[in-house]
């Protein structure tokens, strides 16, 4: 694990601790530390690169793609094909990208939904999936992994937005009362695992052909994870 992917892990914990000793009263403030702590990563790795405007496209592209596919599904709880997106962008541009891509697109989504001590957890979440996902990247992924990582993943998202709810609503907290927390939002997280995972099987190898035609062509994301 090369020393970016721990700094983004090691960020993503302060940001937690800072979160559960402060509560909900900087989730703004903190969602953008967040965001500025990643792109921190991208001011040193584009400096005297020639292609940082081409990967900035196609990140700004993937983010946007899944960005607006949460709020065209808005109306229907847990069927949102956010993850779908962000893991093919992911397996495509590797774990840094994919990191800094789930973290936008909780950001930028939230826009619509609105922000809430949730956001940074949200950033966290989708930031770790995108992380996990571009770990596959140049390598020949088969459907059955990415199909069985895209379930993985939805149970991930719902478990880390279940750590927010219990120790910012559940009092108090006992085995009792996480078992009952997590019982209760396993039917919305069976539904966006088992969404993401059939969008996967269907979609998943051609549109990870399409992105990848996009990078070979553009010449992109070739320094990732070194």
């Amino acid at each position: 694990m090369n020393r970016r992917i721990v700094y983004l892990l090691v960020t993503s914990l302060i940001v937690l601790l800072l979160l559960a000793a402060f509560g909900s009263k900087n989730y703004l403030l903190l969602s953008f530390v967040l965001l500025a702590a990643i792109l921190g990563i991208y001011f040193v790795r584009f400096e005297g690169s020639h292609k940082n405007s081409r990967e900035v496209v196609f990140i700004a592209i993937i983010s946007a793609l899944a960005v607006a596919g949460r709020v065209a599904f808005a109306a229907i709880p847990s069927v949102k094909p956010e993850l779908f997106i962000l893991i093919l962008g992911a397996v495509v541009s590797g774990p840094e990208t994919g990191f800094l891509m789930g973290s936008i697109i909780a950001l930028a989504s939230n826009m619509y939904f609105g922000q809430g001590a949730w956001t940074p957890w949200q950033m966290i979440a989708l930031g770790l999936i995108g992380l996990i996902s571009g770990l596959c990247a140049n390598k020949n992924i088969s459907r059955l992994l990415l199909v069985t990582w895209g379930f993985v993943a939805g149970f991930l998202f719902g478990w880390i937005m279940d750590i927010y709810y219990i120790l910012g609503f559940v009092q108090p907290i006992t085995v009792k009362s996480i078992f009952v927390s997590v019982a209760a939002s396993f039917p919305f997280d069976v539904t966006h695992a088992a969404f993401t995972a059939v969008l996967l099987f269907l979609l998943g190898k051609r549109w990870i052909k399409i992105f990848n035609g996009f990078k070979v062509k553009y010449d992109l994301f070739n320094n990732e994870g070194n």
